[in-house]
């Protein structure tokens, strides 16, 4: 079974990744170059040619250094039972969504799916929120206050109630993914989501507004969410079972729906 330095291995593979990729990035839109190495449509960045050779060389290193850190990270994924018994086989879960997910995510702590979407940033309810107090030259610690603020969004002065870097690579990402490879995720909740809310009349919730009046990119946000948390309740289900651990089911499905049927059958 992985073990916690395991973990910890995935969680510095995906951010030294993030690193270099990032400082591709920045290099090749410094010099005037797309994503694929080819030129930018511009003519005001101009370079001695030794100096624009010397910039292209460290983008180029980035970019190989990229390429080994992924390497290295689909190595280190396979010792887990969730990555190769699970993960690998959704379309759209690359390695390096993959490695969000086992070096952030703690599935032992996670004993309801409702904990992995307020962690991922995807529950839109309210939560109690945390204040950083400062103790002295660096030491602080968290503490809980007496009011609630919006699980899926930053409040000021409180500390953001889920982890960023993870919503990014989650919504911001693998999301798109799904949806460009067409996985079951995409068809079966994304898209069917997106055209429910085109219709929704209802008032959103603190809201003079119907989602039907709102945004188109507003509106694919939120199927997106959806679609996200539909998979992530699949993943709650898988990586339980893999670790042996209990389950629950989600909050709906136990306090509103059951009480439904049992009433339905009574």
């Amino acid at each position: 079974m992985p073990t916690q330095e395991d973990k910890l291995a995935v969680k510095m593979l995906v951010r030294a990744r993030d690193d270099y990729q990032s400082m591709r990035k920045r290099m090749d839109n410094r010099l005037g170059r797309k994503a694929d190495g080819t030129a930018q449509e511009i003519t005001e960045r101009a370079f001695r040619t030794e100096d624009a050779l010397m910039f292209q060389a460290l983008a180029d290193n980035a970019r190989e250094q990229e390429r080994q850190v992924e390497k290295q990270l689909l190595s280190v994924l396979k010792r887990f039972p969730v990555y190769t018994a699970y993960l690998v086989h959704v379309k759209g879960v690359g390695p390096i969504a993959a490695g969000w997910i086992v070096g952030e995510f703690d599935i032992e702590k996670a004993t309801t799916v409702s904990k992995l979407w307020q962690f991922a940033g995807l529950n839109p309810g309210m939560v109690v929120g945390q204040k950083r107090v400062e103790d002295g030259p660096d030491k602080w610690h968290f503490e809980r206050t007496d009011t609630l603020v919006r699980g899926d969004k930053l409040t000021p002065e409180f500390v953001s109630p889920f982890h960023q870097r993870l919503r990014t690579a989650l919504v911001g990402v693998m999301a798109d993914g799904f949806i460009k490879c067409q996985n079951a995720y995409a068809l079966d909740y994304y898209y069917p989501y997106k055209a429910r809310l085109e219709q929704e009349e209802n008032r959103i919730y603190g809201e003079e507004k119907a989602w039907k009046e709102v945004s188109k990119a507003r509106r694919d946000r939120a199927a997106k969410r959806y679609m996200l948390k539909m998979f992530l309740k699949d993943l709650y289900v898988a990586w339980r079972t893999l670790e042996g651990l209990p389950m629950r089911p989600p909050y709906y499905d136990e306090y509103v729906r059951a009480p439904e049927l049992a009433s339905h059958r009574a």
